[in-house]
């Protein structure tokens, strides 16, 4: 059984027994409030992670060649000048290769 599959059949029981379910009375309700960390501790590799997915998607690959292409194009002329878009430009200067 492939991988795609296997999760697409765990999450289907999830969602089946949420869904049909009406009554568990020994089963406590319990919630656990999350809240996204606001330190400044950011994950340089997120950027670069996150674009690389994007590009590999077969959508993108399959469809969206121009846009991808274009996409560089306007990258490669790009010349930011604070250091913040500057860090962001030389963090997306490895995924280049996938345009």
């Amino acid at each position: 059984m492939r991988n795609d599959t296997l999760l697409t059949s765990i999450y289907s029981l999830g969602v089946r027994h949420a869904l049909e379910t009406t009554d568990c009375p020994d089963v406590p309700l319990e919630l656990d409030m999350f809240e996204l960390p606001t330190n400044n501790n950011n994950n340089p590799f997120l950027l670069p992670w996150s674009m690389r997915g994007m590009l590999e998607e077969p959508h993108v690959k399959n469809k969206l060649e121009g846009e991808c292409a274009e996409l560089l194009e306007q990258f490669q002329k790009w010349k930011p000048t604070s250091k913040v878009l500057k860090d962001v430009k030389f963090r997306l200067e490895g995924i280049r290769s996938k345009l």
